[in-house]
C-alpha cells in the first residue's frame, strides 16, 4: 500500500473527520484564533449541479471531500464489484499523473488522501496543510476526473484487490453485514460494497470505464471543505470535470428471507433485522435512540455480562464468551434495525432465545427514562 494513499471502507464520512484538530501553532496564536467569530457553514449549488458546502475553523490542517452519491448499490448484476475495484485502483494512472507521481507530489507537500466507499457514497478525502491545499487539490480532481484505467496497470494491481478478498472471507463480521442485506433486500441494497469472486476477471478497464460514466456525474458531487474558504472551494470545483448526464437510482425493495453458510467455526453468527427507516425519515432519530437503548457496541465489561440492556439480560444466558448488540443503518429511502449475536454452537439457541423474550418485554413496557436518557447521551457522542 502507498504510503500517502489510504483505502478503506467506511460507512460515514464524518468517522473519517477526527473532531478535534492537532494544532502547531504557538500559545499565543492559539489564543488569538479562538478570538476568531466563528463561521457558520456555506452552501452553493453551481450550475454544473455540483454541491459545494465549506466550513472555516481557522485550522492549519484543511481537509477537502469529494462525495460522489453512487456505490455498490449502483451497480447490475455485470457490474458487481466495480466500486470496490475503483477503490482499490484509485491510485493508478491519471492523465496528468503516473501512479509513482500521484504518490511524490502528495509526499512533497505533506498530504493524505483516503478513498472510502459505502454502500450509498464513495468519498475521496484529502488532508493537507492549509498553504499547499490547493496542490493537493489538484491531485484531487485527477483522480476523480481523469483516471486513465490502463489495462496493464489493472492486471498488475489486481492482486491487492485479490488480498482484500481474502483479507474480507476471514472476518465473519464483515461477511454477517452483507449476508443480511441479501437476506433483507430484493436489489441494489443486497450488493456487497467487496467485489464477488465471480466476477473479479470482468472488472477491466472498458467496465469500469462505462459504470464510471454512468455514476460519477457532476450532479452526484458534493465538494466539502473543512478549514477552506468557500470560495476558494468554489474555485476548487471547476477542476472536476465529470460527465453531466443524469442517471436514476434503483429504488431498494425489502423482502422478508433467511440466509445460511454452512461452515465448521466455533462461533455462530446470528443477525436479525427488519426493515428501518430512511436518513430523510422523521423517525431516523428515534431509531438511532432505540438502537443505544438496547445496546449499539460490544461494551463489555471485564468479569461481568455488559453494561447495556441486552449484555446484562441475554448474555447471562451462555456458558461460554458470547456477544449481543443492536444496530441501525439508514440509506437515503429505507434502513435496517436489527441485531447481532455471537456464541457457541452450544449457546446461540438460548441467546436467539433470550433476545426474542427481551425484545417482547421492551414492545410491552418500553424503555425506561434512565435507559432513554443514557441512549440520547450516547447518540450525542457518535
Amino acid at each position: 500500500m502507498m504510503s500517502s494513499l489510504s483505502l478503506r471502507a467506511r460507512s460515514n464520512l464524518l468517522s473519517a473527520m477526527p473532531k478535534r484538530f492537532a494544532s502547531s501553532l504557538s500559545a499565543s496564536k492559539m489564543q488569538d484564533s479562538n478570538k476568531q467569530i466563528k463561521e457558520s457553514i456555506k452552501m452553493t449549488k453551481l450550475d454544473n449541479g455540483i454541491l459545494v458546502a465549506s466550513l472555516e475553523n481557522s485550522s492549519p490542517i484543511s481537509r477537502v471531500a469529494a462525495v460522489l452519491n453512487t456505490g455498490s448499490r449502483d451497480e447490475n448484476h455485470a457490474e458487481q464489484g466495480s466500486t470496490h475495484a475503483l477503490r482499490v485502483f484509485s491510485n493508478l494512472a491519471t492523465r496528468n499523473f503516473s501512479s509513482f507521481g500521484i504518490t511524490r507530489n502528495l509526499d512533497q507537500i505533506g498530504a493524505q488522501l483516503s478513498i472510502s466507499s459505502t454502500r450509498e457514497n464513495t468519498t475521496y478525502l484529502l488532508e493537507s496543510v492549509r498553504n499547499n491545499i490547493s496542490r493537493g487539490v489538484d491531485i484531487l480532481s485527477e483522480i476523480v476526473s481523469r483516471p486513465e484505467l490502463r489495462h496493464w496497470e489493472i492486471d498488475d494491481t489486481k492482486s491487492r484487490l485479490e488480498f482484500e478478498l481474502e483479507v474480507y472471507e476471514q472476518q465473519p463480521e464483515l461477511k454477517i453485514v452483507d449476508m443480511i442485506h441479501k437476506a433483507s433486500f430484493k436489489n441494489s441494497l443486497s450488493n456487497s460494497i467487496y467485489a464477488p469472486r465471480f466476477n473479479v476477471p470482468n472488472l477491466k478497464s472498458e467496465l469500469l470505464s462505462g459504470f464510471r460514466q454512468k455514476n460519477f456525474t457532476s450532479n452526484r458531487l458534493t465538494l466539502i471543505g473543512l478549514g477552506v474558504d468557500h470560495d476558494d472551494l468554489i474555485r476548487f470545483a471547476d477542476q472536476f470535470r465529470l460527465s453531466t448526464a443524469s442517471s436514476t437510482r434503483q429504488a431498494a425493495r425489502f423482502i422478508s428471507s433467511e440466509l445460511r453458510e454452512e461452515n465448521l467455526d466455533d462461533l455462530v453468527h446470528v443477525a436479525i433485522a427488519a426493515e428501518g427507516v430512511g436518513q430523510s425519515n422523521k423517525e431516523a432519530l428515534a431509531s438511532a435512540v432505540a438502537s443505544h437503548a438496547f445496546g449499539s457496541v460490544y461494551n463489555r465489561i471485564k468479569y461481568s455480562n455488559g453494561a447495556s440492556r441486552l449484555s446484562r439480560s441475554v448474555l447471562q444466558l451462555a456458558k461460554e464468551s458470547a456477544g449481543v448488540t443492536s444496530f441501525n443503518v439508514n440509506y437515503s429511502d429505507t434502513g435496517l434495525f436489527g441485531f447481532h449475536l455471537i456464541g457457541s454452537t452450544n449457546d446461540i439457541g438460548n441467546l436467539a432465545k433470550g433476545l426474542y423474550q427481551e425484545l417482547s418485554k421492551v414492545a410491552t413496557s418500553g424503555f425506561s427514562n434512565e435507559e432513554i436518557n443514557r441512549a440520547k447521551y450516547f447518540k450525542l457522542g457518535d
